[in-house]
């Protein structure tokens, strides 16, 4: 009996020492080279995504969009789409109906989460032009959370908002 209450004791020990070496060991530091090498990846990501979305390559443009269980896109607060599969399913049929389409980003700003994660917020402008020749186009803002997966780094969550006009100072000026 005394030499299994021994061995129960060292089991504790052990089990006790390898607890206290899992609390006490760190993840490896989130450095600020890390940061930007993130930062400098999503970049050079949405400009492939932005190329390929201003070509009308929209094949192409689909695989920057997460296949994650987890993807959800929102529009003006509105769930829009539920699959990277249903954006581009979208696309491609508004593909044939398309002369032009024309995205611009302005001065992303892209912040690094930590280790493969991301968010991106932009304001942005799109112009459509169908074969008829009529121009459509909006101005919105733009707020993306990115993952990095074995293919590179992904849209998964993201929600645009119209941008409203600015207010008429010009009405209060003559009122006044």
């Amino acid at each position: 009996m005394h030499v299994s209450t021994g061995v129960i004791r060292l089991s504790r020990l052990v089990v006790l020492v390898g607890l206290t070496a899992c609390v006490t060991s760190s993840a490896p530091e989130f450095t600020a080279a890390h940061r930007a090498a993130i930062v400098d990846s999503v970049q050079a990501m949405l400009a492939e995504w932005r190329t390929a979305l201003n070509a009308k390559d929209f094949a192409k443009a689909a695989t920057f969009y997460s296949t994650d269980s987890a993807f959800r896109w929102y529009e003006d607060g509105a769930p829009t789409f539920h699959s990277a599969r249903a954006i581009r399913d979208t696309m491609l049929a508004m593909r044939p109906g398309l002369r032009d389409f024309n995205l611009t980003l302005t001065d992303p700003e892209i912040t690094a989460l930590g280790p493969g994660a991301a968010i991106v917020t932009s304001e942005f402008t799109e112009k459509l032009t169908d074969t008829t020749g009529k121009v459509v186009g909006f101005a919105a803002a733009l707020s993306v959370a990115v993952v990095h997966d074995s293919a590179g780094w992904r849209l998964l969550v993201g929600h645009n908002s119209s941008l409203r006009p600015p207010p008429d100072t010009g009405a209060k000026k003559k009122r006044e």
